[in-house]
């Protein structure tokens, strides 16, 4: 062998040793790497995006002790658990494995609607879906006032809405219908049909408006374009 051919041939022993090497290699910090992660607990669960819901409301909901195994646990699952919260609409859970935090974002429901008593006294706030939501220890909304509900906790099954098709259908429309500020009362009938009060329009005192069935939109629709 010539020392020319030697040359290349040592070159490529070597080139192939460094391959040989960096593959160990990377395969080695590939095994540390999962080990690390199988070994990963959870040292905080930070919540965010509250203003009704207590932050420590939410992690006794989520069930995540400190020290549990961060690859065990299910994001979806404990996302799902958060949203039992009535105020809770949604929630992302994310992990953040370096930093051994378990961070729960949630988005709270809006207020749509009060609901009170047979005395007018306040008994909790409906979102446009009609889920109910517990009075808050603060803050107050500009929303219409329903009359003719249970004034027991119907947040008991969070899973479902508990309040009346007809006045979630209600509920739902009235934003896009551009009449949020002008109903102030919804009277919610034994029958389940819905009776809107509306504030005082113009030179006339509030106005009773019987919804009855049919199009709900287009009815607040019609009384947006009478108030005007």
């Amino acid at each position: 062998m010539t020392s020319e051919s030697a040359n290349t041939f040592t070159r490529r022993i070597l080139r192939l040793a460094g391959v040989v090497l960096l593959v160990a290699g990377v395969g080695a910090l590939g095994v540390l790497g999962w080990r690390w992660r199988a070994s990963a607990t959870v040292d905080r669960v930070a919540v965010t995006g509250t203003q009704h819901a207590p932050p420590d409301s939410v992690r006794r909901l989520a069930r995540v002790d400190s020290g549990a195994v961060m690859v065990g646990v299910d994001p979806t699952l404990v996302a799902d658990r958060v949203t039992r919260h009535p105020w809770v609409k949604n929630a992302t859970v994310t992990p953040h494995w370096t930093y051994g935090t378990l961070t729960v974002a949630v988005t709270e429901r809006t207020p749509a609607a009060l609901a009170v008593d047979r005395l007018g006294r306040p008994a909790y706030y409906l979102d446009r879906a009609g889920y109910a939501m517990p009075l808050p220890d603060s803050a107050g909304y500009d929303v219409p006032i329903v009359r003719g509900l249970d004034a027991d906790a119907p947040w008991t099954r969070p899973d479902s809405a508990q309040s009346p098709s007809s006045l979630r259908r209600v509920l739902a429309a009235l934003p896009d219908a551009g009449v949020a500020d002008l109903v102030a009362e919804i009277e919610v009938r034994r029958d389940e049909s819905v009776q809107l009060m509306t504030a005082p329009v113009g030179s006339h005192d509030a106005i009773p408006v019987r919804l009855g069935t049919g199009d709900v939109s287009k009815k607040l629709r019609t009384l947006r374009a009478f108030a005007r």
